[in-house]
C-alpha cells in the first residue's frame, strides 16, 4: 500500500486542483508502467520547486493524460543529473519519451503526450 500515492493520483486527481508529487522509489517506474506517465522533476531544490509550481498549474490537464510527478529519490539514481536540473517525461511504455536540462512548460507535455499515439486511442 506505500505505493498507492505515486500510483493513485492520476486518477484521484482528476478534476483536482493539484497534482500529488512523490519521491522515486527503487521500483516506481516499474510499477507505473503501463499505468501512468511519469514526469521526473531532478536537481536543486529551487528549480524543482519552480518546474511543479509551472506543472501545477496545469494540474488538471495533466490529471487526465494519466500524469504523475516524481522528484529525487532511490529510484532517480540511474537518472542521476548529477549537480545538473532534469525533467524527463517517461511514456506509459517506459520510454523516455523528453529529457531536458531546461525548464519544460506544462503545455509542452501535454503537446507531446497529445501526439502520442497511444494517447490517442486513449482520447477516442
Amino acid at each position: 500500500m506505500a505505493l498507492w500515492p505515486v500510483m493513485a493520483p492520476a486518477d484521484a486527481a482528476r478534476g483536482a486542483t493539484a497534482l500529488t508529487v512523490t519521491p522515486a522509489e527503487g521500483d516506481t517506474l516499474r510499477a507505473l508502467r503501463w499505468q501512468a506517465r511519469p514526469v521526473l522533476v531532478l536537481g536543486p531544490q529551487a528549480q524543482v520547486r519552480d518546474q511543479i509550481a509551472a506543472l501545477q498549474a496545469q494540474a488538471a490537464a495533466l490529471a487526465d493524460r494519466d500524469v504523475v510527478l516524481l522528484t529525487d529519490g532511490p529510484g532517480a539514481d540511474a537518472l542521476d543529473a548529477g549537480a545538473g536540473f532534469r525533467v524527463l517525461l517517461i511514456g506509459k511504455d517506459g520510454g523516455v519519451k523528453l529529457d531536458q536540462s531546461d525548464p519544460v512548460t506544462a503545455d509542452r507535455i501535454i503537446a507531446l503526450i497529445d501526439s502520442m499515439p497511444m494517447r490517442r486511442r486513449e482520447a477516442r
